[in-house]
């Protein structure tokens, strides 16, 4: 038996293997159907109306959500704090690669690192 022959785990028979252009799966995924990042991309977009200071603005949700999640740690909510630490820590390095300089210094992200630490110690005590 050479070892074009072989069978075996991941070496189906020659008679059993796909030809050339023929697909696996030949129903496949219908086109324009959408997936679970398309949706939520397309639903974060859309843009809603929110009233700031007395006025009246237009806001895409993705910014709704963030406005909301700030007001809360601004009102000394720990948990909506370690959220937005969190993502600052998670994009700024993207930032300042870009040659600008950056809104978070090194001492800002000692002071995040150390709220975090602490933070999530008293987290794991309740």
């Amino acid at each position: 038996m050479t070892d074009d022959q072989k069978t075996g785990y991941s070496r189906p028979p020659r008679s059993c293997q796909f030809k050339p252009g023929q697909s696996g799966n030949p129903n496949g995924r219908s086109k324009g159907s959408r997936n679970l990042r398309t949706d939520l991309t397309s639903m974060m977009k859309r843009r809603v109306q929110i009233r700031e200071d007395g006025e009246q603005r237009m806001v895409s949700r993705q910014e709704l959500v963030l406005l909301r999640l700030f007001e809360r740690a601004a009102k000394g909510d720990t948990k909506a704090c370690t959220q937005l630490f969190n993502m600052i820590m998670k994009f700024e390095p993207k930032e300042a690669s870009n040659g600008e300089s950056a809104i978070v210094t090194e001492h800002d992200q000692e002071i995040i690192a150390d709220f975090l630490r602490r933070h999530s110690k008293h987290e794991h005590e309740r």
